[in-house]
């Protein structure tokens, strides 16, 4: 896997990332047209997820429950407040099988943290994720597995301000 980073300090959002050559990836171009439509279906749904910081020590993971769950970004609910902007993440979303008889899928992203804040309605803290490129078919599983909700809102992603 590829390092990623910023293009420029106060030129990001959630479509100016690299892989280091200057070039995106696939995934992630057809990612940018999604989010740039500012435009994306919003799904309340409550599937376990884990994020893990790839590039520090230990990878340190953590785990929630998704939030406002679209295929540009979602939020997660957890008891740790995590604010860690720059630094890329894999999230792993576990959609709950459709049927007894179905194997649970395991959705890898890299993704990048938006913001973190403390929600006094759940009593837990809500991170904003943007999400970048999908591993193997992931957007496509995600995209079929959704179908099998009804959306709640259309969503906004706003520039990130760094």
């Amino acid at each position: 896997m590829s390092d990623w980073f910023l293009d420029e300090p106060g030129t990001s959002d959630v479509t100016q990332f690299s892989t280091g050559d200057g070039q995106a990836s696939t995934a992630t171009l057809s990612l940018r047209a999604l989010s740039d439509s500012r435009n994306a279906e919003r799904y309340n749904v409550h599937w376990k997820m884990a994020v893990v910081f790839e590039n520090q020590e230990n990878k340190p993971t953590y785990h929630g429950r998704t939030h406002d769950l679209s295929l540009v970004g979602t939020g997660m609910l957890t008891h740790v407040n995590l604010l860690k902007p720059a630094l890329p993440v894999i999230i792993l979303l576990a959609p709950p099988p459709l049927t007894v008889k179905d194997r649970p899928k395991i959705i890898e992203i890299r993704s990048r943290q938006l913001d973190a804040v403390y929600s006094g309605e759940t009593r837990c803290f809500r991170l904003g994720f943007a999400f970048l490129e999908f591993k193997n078919d992931g957007l496509e599983v995600l995209t079929e597995r959704l179908k099998h909700h009804k959306s709640v809102a259309k969503m906004s992603m706003p520039k990130p301000i760094l």
